[in-house]
């Protein structure tokens, strides 16, 4: 036993440490260009990672990790600082960026196989990969869109638009809007303080923990999979709920029919409050839950 331990950290290790030793290697590539306000920019990378921070210059600084075959390019336009890599014959291989901008600039990203991290950048982001994971944190509005990788927002201030095929969607700490959709995937909203809210998966549950703001529009749905919202007693809302293979039950002091009175399949209308924030719960095969903050959950639950 102690041996298959110490072979599998072993293993670990050391896979770890080519990409340890890409990230302590000085980059191939180290070019700075100035950015006026009201530029965007654009980086298209196959594979490898987008790493990108903000900071108080007017300036993009692009530092890169690559072939020696390979070439960056950081070309400036109208508007626009376009990045990509080339070679004079044969594949470029991975590129792993790791840049600095401003953080009013709006940016746009594209690629195969990417791993892209944004962190503090206002402008609007705007990210399509085909397998990777999107993290994003302290931003205003983002566009995010993966086939085989999970995103994570933490911190947005604006609108949030994102879709993930197999992966799981995670916001925490959103205060716009956000509209997330999923087909195998959880989706887990936590900490939010957003306006309106859409939501949809087909095999995962979903989860929200926050506020309903008054006057406020938050749809879920979901196919396979549970629906449970977390809100302040203190709320004011209209739930309106559609089960059909599943059960609904809430620890609010809501207002309307008794759960088991309610004919599988039809809508079912109940009020928090004045219940202003419109809520749409609709299940085809899962429970739907309101829980009040720091109720205990179920070991099914966790």
């Amino acid at each position: 036993m102690v041996h298959a331990v110490t072979a599998t950290v072993l293993s670990t290790l050391l896979a770890q440490a080519p990409a340890e030793a890409r990230q302590n290697r000085a980059p191939q590539t180290d070019q700075t260009v100035p950015a006026a306000r009201g530029t965007r920019l654009v980086i298209d990378n196959h594979s490898g990672e987008v790493v990108i921070h903000a900071w108080e210059k007017d300036a993009v600084r692009v530092q890169a990790r690559h072939t020696s075959r390979a070439r960056v390019n950081v070309r400036t336009g109208a508007n626009v600082i376009n990045v990509d890599a080339e070679t004079e014959r044969g594949p470029v291989g991975s590129v792993d960026y790791d840049i600095n901008a401003p953080a009013w600039i709006a940016i746009k990203i594209e690629g195969q196989y990417d791993y892209v991290s944004v962190e503090g950048v206002q402008g609007e982001i705007s990210v399509e990969t085909v397998r990777g994971d999107v993290v994003l944190k302290n931003i205003g509005s983002a566009i995010a869109k993966t086939i085989e990788g999970a995103i994570e927002i933490d911190g947005a201030r604006g609108k949030l638009t994102l879709s993930s095929v197999n992966e799981e969607i995670k916001v925490t700490g959103a205060s716009g809007e956000v509209a997330a959709e999923t087909t195998n995937g959880e989706i887990t909203l936590m900490r939010m303080e957003a306006i309106a809210v859409e939501v949809a998966t087909i095999n995962g549950d979903v989860v929200y923990e926050g506020r309903l703001a008054d006057r406020g529009h938050y749809s879920f749905t979901n196919h396979s999979g549970d629906i449970e919202l977390t809100v302040p007693e203190t709320s004011n809302a209209t739930f309106n709920v559609r089960a059909y293979s599943g059960e609904f039950n809430t620890a609010l002091p809501v207002k309307g029919p008794d759960s088991s009175q309610v004919r599988r399949g039809r809508r079912v209308s109940y009020t928090l409050g004045n219940g202003s924030a419109e809520v749409e719960l609709e299940s085809f095969s899962g429970d739907i839950k309101l829980r009040r903050p720091g109720a205990a959950r179920t070991r099914r639950d966790q």
